[in-house]
This record gives C-alpha cells, sequence and structure tokens, in this order.
C-alpha cells in the first residue's frame, strides 16, 4: 500500500488523482468528508487535505495544488513532494524541508515538463533522474500521455505520480 496525500482547498486534483488512478489501482480516497474506494490492483490511499501541518505517516507521496498553503514546520515520515515551480512561497519551504522535491512546470529545469500539447494529447519530458519511491531509479525520456484536463499541471502531476510508483501497468511504465 502506497499512501498519497493532495494538499488543496477544492478537492478537484484529488478527485482526479483518485479517478485516473483507480483505472489501475485499488484506491482508497478520503476527501475530507467520505471514503470511496474503486478499482482493483494494488491499493493506494489516496488523502485530500487542506494542510500537511496535522498528518502524520511513515512514506507518501505529496501532492500539492497550486496555491495549497503547507507548514513544514513539524514533517515526519520519508515524504516526496510534487510541487508547481510557478507558486513561489511553497518552493521556498520545501527548499528548506530536507525532502525530495518534483517540479512539474513548463520550465526546461523542471523534473517532468511537456515539449507539446495538441488537441488530445501532450508529450511530457522527465528531464532528470528520478528515484521511485521502490528505490529504482528512472532515467530521462519523453513521452505521449492523454491531455487529461484542460489545467497541465494536473497531466503533469498524474505523471509524475506514475512514474514515482513505478506504475508497470500503464503506457508509462511500459516505456522502461
Amino acid at each position: 500500500m502506497t499512501d498519497v496525500i493532495v494538499i488543496e482547498n477544492d478537492r478537484s486534483l484529488s478527485a482526479f488523482i483518485s479517478e485516473e488512478m483507480s483505472k489501475n489501482y485499488f484506491v482508497r480516497y478520503y476527501n475530507g468528508v467520505k471514503l470511496e474506494e474503486s478499482g482493483s490492483g494494488y491499493m493506494l490511499d489516496i488523502l485530500s487535505a487542506d494542510r500537511l501541518s496535522h498528518i502524520s505517516c511513515k512514506s507518501a507521496a505529496v501532492i500539492l495544488a497550486q496555491g495549497a498553503s503547507v507548514d513544514f514546520a513539524e514533517l515526519e515520515g520519508k515524504l516526496t513532494f510534487i510541487a508547481d515551480p510557478h507558486d513561489i512561497k511553497q518552493l521556498s519551504a520545501l527548499s528548506r524541508c530536507g525532502c525530495p522535491v518534483i517540479t512539474c512546470g513548463s520550465y526546461e529545469k523542471d523534473t517532468v515538463s511537456y515539449t507539446s500539447i495538441t488537441e488530445d494529447k501532450v508529450t511530457v519530458s522527465l528531464n532528470r533522474e528520478l528515484t521511485a519511491l521502490s528505490g529504482r531509479r528512472v532515467q530521462p525520456l519523453e513521452f505521449p500521455v492523454g491531455l487529461l484536463r484542460e489545467n497541465i499541471y494536473y497531466s503533469l502531476a498524474l505523471t509524475a505520480l506514475r512514474l514515482l510508483l513505478d506504475d508497470f501497468d500503464s503506457d508509462i511504465g511500459k516505456l522502461y
């Protein structure tokens, strides 16, 4: 089982992540009000919260929505963050937390970015080596994925999560 924590205010990113991941995983999704279960396979616990400061876990992938405020003062456990590089406050706080950070955006220096967008797909680029939660190293690569939302950050964050999970059952996993 792997924990995924989505820090956001409106629950749209976590709902998107839960819906997409349930195509390849058994997802238990807690949106702050109720627990929903869907899909089959390896278990993912997805938690939507408005802040990280009150959550404790041994290990998790933490996805920060654009504009989400995060208090890094009392972090516990082994966390890997997926963040928007356009949010200067988030990046400043993340630079002091000592945890791995995967930035997802349009800059060449972002860990995950894109090289082209068409009506039905985005070509995603992993620009530097990434260490998956399993410990396996994923080398830089470029590949097409379906354009899943108008908000490109959602697609990039989902792709980064799949890379972190060593998602061999998806189109991404077949590439490496």
